[in-house]
Parts: structure tokens; sequence; C-alpha cells
């Protein structure tokens, strides 16, 4: 008799049990066993098929990036909820309980029907990070580990893990099947034994940070180093930094795993990390402010729908070379600026007093305090005596090498065109008559580089271009390295780790830090910057709020993360470049960054909870909702 393979929809089983014997199947497909698993070909289709869902789940930079301190999301008078904290316990989680079960039941039935141990190996990595992901935002899951039928009543009624605890081992156990059993080399964009020794030290970390389980460190540390004492993988030089995230780099050495899109079935609008970068802006608005016209003949260089922005908090990271010392510092305490720059004083600052074409700045909403601080945070301008007077030049130049690829800014080259961010600038927040920023206009003084295609004739929603997300790449592996080391106090290693990437990406002078305090400042800003918009920092802040202390501004282990609690900022530099001042961020309510520590867990929907426990699956919801 031929044995056949059910795609049953399993979320619908769960969440949707009117009486335990009444199971609705459906909607499902039958496969062949034969025709899926009977070769090696159709097997691994099957199995590169099912990287939707579990290893895509791993790509997306704009919006991760945007509920941190790295960057905003500002869509014209639209409010991001997300960071000021306006949701509920209904909230979604992070793969829809539907698609989860249908992409679990793809990973069971790879680690029970595959021919071989590799491509068994392989299931394991996807069911992993499947478990990973949901655990990173709701510390939970359903585990389900085997291929269920319509007869398997009481394993559809399992319930969630208990914590993050019990998640873990699940899924440390999954990825280190994968690590034994996973081939040594792959095809670009498929996954091999190092990806998933890459995803095991990241979730490793995650796992101590939730659990204090100390052999979780040694887990971390064992499979970053496993990476890089492989010899496969390189850290590119800081010149080609950027390029790993466009075409020109997109089988760079450094990378370990990548998703790769084909212009055939890809355009610019299918990512938010194009067509929500890019602003929209013609010549005739440029014209108004007196800036600088750009080259295209049609003005049309920039026609996107900007709405995600690197933040001024972000830039604050990227240290400068002291041109007396040679020292790094961060850009308002170098000689050069020092030399040539003054403080202000901001209470002199009225509606209008730096610009009045077409939008005040400061504008109203810039003035005075509101419950977060003071709005505008510094004011600077040109002394009579300097001998430099392009405030921009004093705080651009002599950059950690990533600055430049990694953002916009101003009197820098995008997208074939000489950008100005200044006052009445070309790419100025304030350059279109709708609004003072964000109308598809940055809303910080800033845009996204970073894994921006150049795309011909020119970045627009229905052009095709090739793209692809990096998922995981050398440089994680020694970030990864480093904070395992301060967590267990040995400050050398640590720095050592810490200072692979910060010389060789950065070009910067290597930290010196000593102490446990000082090193562990230096490791939150290189990670900072070596991991900008690549999904990361997020889910790093979460860890560093629940180790506390150093890694958290003073605070004990699983208080309020500052950073997630504080406006983000913006820059408004004149149209001479001779003045500037950096305020919070308040389009929409955005100065409103709330943390709360209910957050460390998202809840499990409580729609889904409401089903299940309609059926008699009786869950419970996570701490705080």
């Amino acid at each position: 008799m031929k044995k056949y393979i059910e795609y049953i929809s399993i979320a619908v089983v769960l969440t949707g049990l009117t009486a335990c014997n009444e199971l609705d199947t459906k909607p499902f497909e039958s496969y062949d066993d034969e025709t899926v698993w009977g070769s090696k070909e159709s097997a691994e289709s099957f199995v590169i098929n099912s990287y939707n869902g579990t290893i895509t789940n791993f790509t997306g930079y704009a919006y991760s990036e945007s509920i941190t301190p790295n960057g905003i999301h500002s869509d014209l008078n639209n409010l991001d909820a997300f960071p000021v904290e306006r949701f509920d316990r209904f909230t979604g989680s992070a793969q829809g309980l539907d698609d989860f079960f249908a992409n679990l039941r793809e990973c069971n039935m790879i680690i029970e029907k595959a021919p071989t141990e590799a491509l068994k190996a392989e299931g394991y990595l996807l069911r992993g990070v499947l478990f990973f992901h949901q655990t990173r935002w709701q510390g939970r899951f359903v585990p389900i580990l085997r291929v269920l039928n319509t007869k398997d009543k009481e394993a559809f009624r399992t319930l969630y893990t208990k914590n993050p605890t019990e998640s873990y081992k699940y899924i440390m156990d999954d990825l280190t099947k994968a690590t034994q059993g996973m081939p040594e080399t792959s095809a670009p964009g498929r996954a091999n034994k190092y990806a998933a020794h890459a995803f095991r030290s990241r979730a490793a970390l995650q796992a101590y940070a939730y659990t204090k389980d100390a052999h979780y460190l040694d887990i971390a540390i064992e499979s970053a180093k496993a990476v890089i004492n492989s010899g496969k993988y390189v850290l590119t030089s800081a010149e080609n930094f950027g390029n790993m995230f466009v075409e020109a780099g997109k089988y760079d050495k450094e990378i370990i795993l990548a998703h790769y899109r084909l212009s055939l079935n890809t355009t610019v609008g299918n990512f938010n990390e194009m067509i929500r970068v890019v602003p929209n802006i013609n010549n005739n608005e440029v014209k108004f402010v007196g800036g600088k016209e750009f080259a295209d003949a049609k003005g049309r260089s920039f026609e996107g729908w900007a709405s995600y922005f690197p933040t001024q908090d972000l830039i604050d990271q990227y240290l400068v070379v002291d041109q007396a010392d040679h020292t790094a510092k961060p850009w308002y305490e170098t000689s050069q600026f020092l030399n040539n720059v003054e403080n202000g004083d901001i209470s002199s600052l009225t509606e209008g007093a730096l610009n009045t074409v077409r939008h005040n700045v400061p504008e109203a909403a810039d003035l005075g305090t509101n419950a977060k601080g003071n709005i505008i945070t510094r004011y600077g301008k040109i002394k009579s005596s300097a001998t430099e007077t392009n405030i921009s030049k004093l705080m651009y130049q002599h950059r950690d090498a990533r600055f430049y690829q990694t953002v916009v800014y101003d009197q820098s080259n995008w997208l074939k065109e000489e950008v100005e961010t200044n006052i009445c600038g070309n790419l100025w927040a304030g350059v279109r008559e709708g609004q003072s920023d964000s109308w598809y206009t940055t809303a910080s003084g800033y845009y996204w580089r970073k894994a921006v295609v150049q795309v011909e004739p020119r970045v627009y929603v229905s052009n095709n271009t090739d793209y692809h997300f990096v998922i995981a790449r050398l440089g994680e592996m020694y970030m990864n390295l480093a904070e395992a080391y301060l967590l267990k106090g040995d400050v050398a290693q640590a720095v050592t780790a810490l200072n692979r990437t910060r010389v060789t990406h950065g070009n910067l002078p290597a930290s010196t830090a000593a102490t446990l305090a000082d090193a562990w400042k230096d490791y939150i800003r290189e990670r900072r910057v070596e991991m900008a918009y690549e999904g990361d920092l997020y889910w790093s802040f979460l860890r560093w709020g629940q180790y506390g202390g150093d890694a958290n501004d003073g605070a004990a282990a699983g208080a309020v993360i500052n950073a997630l609690n504080t406006p983000v900022h913006k820059i408004q530099i004149t149209k001479d470049r001779k003045q500037f001042m950096v305020a919070q961020i308040t389009r929409n309510g955005a100065w409103e960054r709330t943390f709360t520590t209910k957050r460390y867990l998202m809840p499990i929907p409580q729609g889904t909870l409401d089903q299940r426990s309609a059926s008699g699956i009786n869950d419970a919801q996570n701490p705080g909702w």
C-alpha cells in the first residue's frame, strides 16, 4: 500500500476544536511518499522549500532596527505603536500559530522521512530555528516533535512549553544535532554545519539571558569558535564591509548564510529595506528651498516611500579618530570639533531661529521639555576663531569606516546623487511642503545606505532587482564570543574578540579597556555599529537588560531597559553649516518610547489561548499580560 504525506492545517485542529472528537483536517494535500522522498533531488527540493517560514524568519532589517535606539519608523501621520507600548495581550506572536504548525510539520517530515542523515540534520536546524524564532518573542511554543495524523488526538492537545528554560532545551537539542550531522560546505543560500553553529551560538546567549544557566555560555563560545577556527570564513575588509549587503559582495567570504532573491521574481517593492528607505523628492521641491538639484534629467532619482531611518543615537556610536592624539572618541569630544565649535545656549533658541524657509527650525514641537526631559539636547555653532567652518565635516570626517557604508549623511553621495541633508538641502527632512519631516523624507537627518541596492534605471517600486539578506556572518561570531567572555568575567579575551571587528571593519584603534565596566561599554558600542541594521540589536538589548549591571546602565537584572525607554533623536544642520541642533524626534508622539519589564516576554496572543481553552487546552499566559 502506498504511503501518503498529508499537509494538514494543524493550527486549525489545535485552535478550532469544538469537541474532543471533532477534527477539521482541511485544507490538506496528499503526495506520494515515493515522489517526494524517492530521490535525493526531490527530497532536497522539499527541504529547500521548507526554508520559507523557518530560515526566512531571520531576514528583514528595517522594522527590527526601528524599535531600537538605532532606528525609527516614522510614517506620515501614523504612530508606530510598538516602541511606545501601545498594545495589549491580543498582540500577534512572532509567527501565527497556523503558519507555525504548517512549518513545523514540514520540519518533522524531513527529520522522519529524509533519505540521508545530512538532510535529517538540516531538518533539525530548520525546526530549531523555528522554535528559536518563537521563543525570542514570547518564550514558549507548542513542542510537537513528530508528524501527526488525524488519529493523534492527544498529541493535538499538546500544551505550550512552560517557560524559556524548557523551550531552550528543545532548541539546543535540535541545533546541536544539526551541527553534528550537516555537511561542512554548501551552496550559497543553503545552510551547512557552520550556519547551524552560528544559530547555536546566537541562541545560547539568549538562553543564558533568560535562564542564567552558565553552560549556555560554554555553548555560545564553543559554536562561535567552531565557525572562527574552521578557516572557511574571513572578515571582509573595511573598504568592502558595505558590499556584503549589496550585489557587489553577495558571496563575500565573511557570509555564513544568506537568503538570495533573483530579479526574475523580485521587485523593489518587495522589501521595506528598499522601497521604505529611499525618499520621495523631486527637483521642483528642491528648487523651492534652494538646494542642489538632482543630476537626473527628470529629477526622478528618489521615488521611494521612506519611513525607516537611522537615528542620531546610532550616529553617536560611531567613533571619530582625533586628529591630534589619534585616539577614538565620540565626535563631540575630538580636538578638531572642540577647537572649532562651541556650545550654544539651548534656551536662546526660539521657533524659526535656525530657519524659516518652508518649515521653521526649531518648530514649536522642538521647544521646551516633555515627560522624557529636554527636547533639544545639544546646540552648537562655529567659533569666530574656527579654522574649519563646516560643521558637517567636523562631525563626519575621520569616522569609524562602517559609518560611511551604513548611513547617508550630509554632503555624501548616494544612488548617483550628491546628497545634502542640512536645512534646505535636497534630501532635507523639511524639503517637502506637506510636513516638516516624515513626508517620505527623513525624520532624523539621515537615511539608511546599508542594503540599498543600486537599481537600473532607478529605485522604483515595480523595478526588478536581485536582492539578498545576510542571515549569519563571521563578525557576529566575534561579537558573541566577546559577550560570552564578558559574562564569564574574562575582560582580556572579550576585548581581544571585540577588537577583531573594531579594527578590521572599523579601521579604529584597538580598545584598551581593562575593567569589566569599560569593556562592556566598548562592547555594546561595538555591537551597535557592527550589527547595525541586521535584525540583531533588539534581541541584544533584551539580553543586556536581563543581565543588568554594566550591560544595562547599572540597573538590576531584568529591570527596565533604559535604552528602550528613552526618546531617539534627530539632527538639524543649518544651510550655511555653521550651526546645528540635536533634538528628540517628536513626530506622532514618537518621543514616548516606553519599555516595561513584561515586554521581556511578549504575550501569547490571547485570542489563541481563548480558542484553545474552548477546546479544553488550557495554557497559561505570560507574566504581566
